[in-house]
């Protein structure tokens, strides 16, 4: 059976993901069976939680001295496995595990628009649409348009990433799905889809502050998203169904991204558009933790 998605944001019993609590630019959170302690520099208030709660952590990442991102190292006080385990999400089932970023291959930041996604495939009503996912790392995104019924295109320049995500659509019991894996700089990607004409009904796309292609084709959201966006919009339908643009870069707001969709993708007037923070639930404080910004259109009403 195929997942099925809510019309609301997922409850936390859907999710078996939870933020424990925040503070002192760092967030308590816990990935299945498993706690973790990681970086939060947005964070500047104190923790609600005692210190004790938080020394209970299996592992916490901390970054090389003197920088904020990029690589690190993780202390364990306690073992998790090497080879990652499942975390679910409704219907679909991931595997996570920690990587030398920080990350574990899941961003729970991103979970509305999951849900989001998969609404706007089923409001097609079995009208499946060509979907591409570009910068789409361990594939939630394109599971959730997949497991609706939408024909995707999972673009990623990591190999790594697309392998991952690939686990992630077979673990979830949805290998008979269309699914088109690519591993690519998305720029030169774009460029042949353009000279093939092969055309998109919607897409999704979460590009990095700063990365390399395949190649070592290097990547600026600041001075190549223009680029990127006018690519985008050669190989984008005539009537497009959807599009999401996310991004967590501190310099890029929501109303930079939905004025960058109406600048290079679509009319203010095509559709219905939506902007806003990207947030976790803390649980421990009830604040909601900011970790990104959106930008959506939808054709529909």
């Amino acid at each position: 059976m195929k997942p099925t998605f809510s019309n609301n944001p997922c409850p936390i019993k859907e999710f078996d993901y939870q933020l424990l609590d925040t503070g002192n630019f760092k967030k308590l959170e816990r990935f299945g069976p498993y706690i973790f302690v990681r970086p939060s520099p947005q964070v500047i208030w104190p923790p609600q939680l005692p210190e004790s709660e938080w020394d209970k952590a299996n592992g916490e990442f901390r970054h090389h001295k003197g920088k904020s991102t990029g690589g690190g190292e993780w202390i364990f006080r306690n073992p998790v496995p090497k080879n990652g385990w499942p975390l679910r999400f409704q219907n679909l089932v991931f595997t996570v595990q920690t990587t030398s970023f920080g990350h574990l291959g899941l961003f729970p930041e991103q979970v509305q628009n999951w849900d989001w996604i998969a609404n706007q495939v089923k409001e097609l009503n079995g009208n499946k649409p060509n979907v591409l996912n570009m910068f789409g790392y361990t594939g939630a995104s394109t599971l959730a348009a997949a497991a609706n019924g939408a024909n995707v295109t999972h673009l990623d320049a990591s190999k790594t990433s697309v392998t991952w995500a690939r686990k992630n659509l077979e673990s979830s019991g949805l290998a008979d799905c269309s699914v088109r894996w690519i591993v690519d700089d998305a720029e030169k990607f774009l460029q042949r889809e353009y000279r093939r004409n092969r055309k998109y009904d919607a897409i999704i796309m979460d590009p990095p502050s700063f990365g390399r292609g395949p190649k070592g084709e290097v990547w600026n959201i600041e001075t190549q998203m223009t680029t990127l966006l006018s690519l985008c919009k050669t190989i984008l339908s005539d009537s497009p169904k959807f599009i999401l643009l996310t991004t967590h870069s501190p310099g890029v707001s929501s109303l930079t991204l939905k004025n960058m969709l109406i600048k290079f993708l679509i009319s203010p007037d095509s559709g219905v558009f939506q902007t806003g923070d990207m947030s976790i639930y803390d649980t421990g404080s009830g604040l909601q933790l900011p970790n990104g910004f959106y930008a959506r259109f939808s054709a529909n009403p």
